[in-house]
């Protein structure tokens, strides 16, 4: 979001921004330079090749090592999240279920019950049979909405 919707202005002032900025040309010019070195240079690619190829297991076990370690470390980090938030809401659950019950409660109920319709087959000659003490309360329909002005 930009400072201006928010409200808040940037933390990270104008002289270190201008650092960052010169950092990352060093940066890429550094890297222009070993990329140039390496392809002109037939010494200095002869020594890259050696170095990269003699210690690629140390590399890839390292590296390997290091994705597994981050991974347990993040998942150690969100499971131990997770049991804190489920203490919170165990904690919060019976205020809340309290106040949903006072709530229902206060709704008036419904005295009759509602016809469920049968799932065999009923003749259209006979009417179905009435179960005795079960009422048949008729809801009246809902007013249709007003209709809505679309503005331009």
């Amino acid at each position: 979001m930009s400072p201006s919707r928010t409200g808040q202005r940037s933390v990270t002032p104008d002289s270190v921004k201008a650092l960052m900025i010169i950092e990352a040309i060093v940066i890429a010019f550094f890297s222009f330079w070993l990329a140039n070195e390496y392809v002109y240079n037939a010494y200095f690619r002869a020594y890259v090749n050696s170095v990269l190829v003699e210690h690629f297991t140390t590399y890839t076990i390292a590296l390997g090592l290091g994705i597994g370690l981050a991974g347990t470390a993040a998942a150690a980090a969100l499971y131990k999240n997770l049991r804190e938030a489920k203490v919170k809401l165990e904690s919060v659950t019976p205020r809340i279920r309290g106040s949903i019950e006072k709530m229902l409660a206060s709704v008036p109920a419904i005295e009759g019950k509602t016809a469920i319709p049968s799932i065999s087959p009923v003749p259209v000659s006979q009417p179905a049979p009435e179960v005795p003490g079960t009422t048949v309360i008729p809801v009246p329909p809902a007013p249709a909405p007003p209709p809505t002005e679309e503005k331009k």
